[in-house]
Parts: structure tokens; C-alpha cells; sequence
């Protein structure tokens, strides 16, 4: 729990320089897709040292390596575009989709069992998601980013499928780092790294601004990946609490403050989550 709260921190941070990216910095996602792989690669690299960094010779750790810059490049890109209509507040409320995805997962793998409690309080969280998403409905164009908000969710949960079933052929902090590697390499043509700066309203400041934010997403990528290790479902919990923290810190901007619905689906979210967790502690207490 603790080890998500920190990723929970730093992701929020993230979340709010991606909207900055998009909607003042105005990168494409190809830009801001490059910025992140190659932004992050130095700060991942220094890190490496304190990591497990384990790999086996196999076809197989090489196909995960893949899948995993696949899976970052969908997840970056599309949210780009997403976020042209959207918060990232409402984008979070969306991933709620991963729950039932990642715990049924999780039983599949035998990371989880079956509980009829988390499976009502999972069921809560998406009922708190939906109204957030509802809340957004008449200013977003759904018409526009409906696929690539598809592709976000599939990529979201595939990350951490891939982190999960890849830790038998390579750890996920080499997985990543290599996979980064590939996604900045393939980039560099469409995204012309050389001229960002030069097209972005933000100019070198922009660009500066998006990249160190790249350390506190390192350190949550490593964070991020030990949870998704342990349990698929517990990964898909930290985007719902990135959006509680969001929404608290909403609530002290007097020009942003959330609507009903966002607010009403926000404590559900909380209620859910904080419910899932304890059951999972009561079953551990049980056993």
C-alpha cells in the first residue's frame, strides 16, 4: 500500500505536466511520446544500479521488450490526443475500465482469489468513475476520441500484463529501460526532436519543463512496476487515486473547482478503493 501511495504522488505530478504539455507546450503525440521515452531513459538509467536487473537469453524476453515499448507508445501517443478534449482528471475516471479487467486477471494468474466483498467494491469505484465521466460529457467530444481512449485503456492494462507475465524472462526495470530505448530510437524521425522546441508557444522552457518532470516518472515507472509484480489489480487502483488527489487539489483552485457529479463520483471512488484495500487486508488477517 505504501509503495502505491508513493507512486499515487509522484504520477499526479506527471499527470498534471502531460495536460501542460498537450494544451500549452501544444506537442503532438509524437513529440511528446519522444520527450517522455528519452526524457526518462537518463533518470531510469541511474537507477538501474539499485534495481533488480536480472534477464534470460530468450526469444521470449525480447517479445516482452516489444510489447512493452508497444504498449508505453499507445499509452503516450493516445493520451495526447485524448487530452486535447479532456482533464486528465476525467481521463483517470475512464482506466476505472481496468478494474474488472486486472482483477479477473489477477484470479486467472492466482495472484488473486475470488471475493464477492472486492469484486462490490470495485463495482462502487467504476459507479464513482462514471459519474465522473458524466460530469465531462457536454464538453468533451467523444465522437473524436473514442478509439484512441480504447487504445489508452487497452495499453494501460497491458503494461502491466506485460510487467506481470514477463518476470520470469527479464525484470521489469531492464524491460522497461530497453523498451524506452526502442520507442525514442523509432520516434526520432516523426518527431524531430531538434525543432521541438522551436514550433512549441513554450519554447525551451516547454521542453525543459516536460523533461525534468521525466525523474518523478522514473521513479514511478519503478514503483509502478513492483506493484504491477505483485497484483494486476492493485496497478489498476493507482490511476483511481491519482484522480482523488487531483480532485483535492481542484477543490483548493477557487476557478476549477469540481461539480456535483465530480465531486459525488470522486467519494465513491475513495469509498470503493479505501474498501477494496481493507477487505484485502481483513482476508490477509483471516488467513
Amino acid at each position: 500500500m505504501l509503495t502505491m501511495l508513493i507512486v499515487v504522488a509522484l504520477y499526479t505530478i506527471c499527470s498534471l505536466n502531460d495536460k501542460y504539455a498537450v494544451s500549452k507546450a501544444k506537442l503532438n503525440g509524437s513529440q511528446l511520446t519522444f520527450l517522455m521515452a528519452a526524457g526518462t531513459i537518463p533518470f531510469l538509467a541511474a537507477l538501474l544500479p539499485f534495481t533488480d536487473i536480472n534477464v534470460t537469453l530468450s526469444p521470449l524476453t525480447l517479445v516482452f521488450v516489444l510489447l512493452m515499448a508497444a504498449s508505453k507508445y499507445f499509452e503516450f501517443y493516445m493520451s495526447a490526443k485524448i487530452l486535447e478534449q479532456m482533464s486528465a482528471f476525467e481521463l483517470k475516471a475512464w482506466l476505472g475500465i481496468s478494474l474488472f479487467l486486472s482483477y479477473f486477471t489477477d484470479i486467472i494468474m492466482q495472484s488473486q482469489s475470488i471475493s464477492i466483498l472486492k469484486i462490490l467494491c470495485i463495482a462502487v469505484t467504476v459507479g464513482g468513475l462514471v459519474l465522473i465521466a458524466r460530469s465531462g460529457r457536454q464538453k468533451v467530444s467523444y465522437s473524436k476520441i473514442v478509439i484512441p481512449l480504447i487504445v489508452y485503456i487497452a495499453a494501460k492494462f497491458g503494461y502491466g500484463f506485460v510487467v506481470k507475465a514477463g518476470e520470469g524472462y527479464i525484470s521489469s526495470t531492464l524491460m522497461l529501460f530497453f523498451a524506452l530505448i526502442i520507442l525514442a530510437l523509432v520516434l526520432i524521425p516523426k518527431a524531430k526532436p531538434l525543432s521541438i522546441a522551436a514550433i512549441s508557444p513554450e519554447g525551451k522552457r516547454g521542453v525543459l519543463i516536460v523533461v525534468l518532470c521525466k525523474l518523478p516518472n522514473a521513479l514511478g515507472l519503478l514503483g509502478e512496476n513492483a506493484v504491477a509484480a505483485e497484483s494486476l489489480t492493485n496497478y489498476a487502483f493507482i490511476q483511481p487515486m491519482i484522480l482523488i488527489v487531483i480532485l483535492v487539489l481542484e477543490l483548493l483552485k477557487k476557478s476549477t473547482r469540481p461539480t456535483g457529479l465530480n465531486l459525488a463520483g470522486s467519494i465513491i471512488c475513495a469509498l470503493g478503493i479505501l474498501g477494496f484495500q481493507a477487505a484485502g487486508i481483513g482476508a490477509i488477517n483471516f488467513l
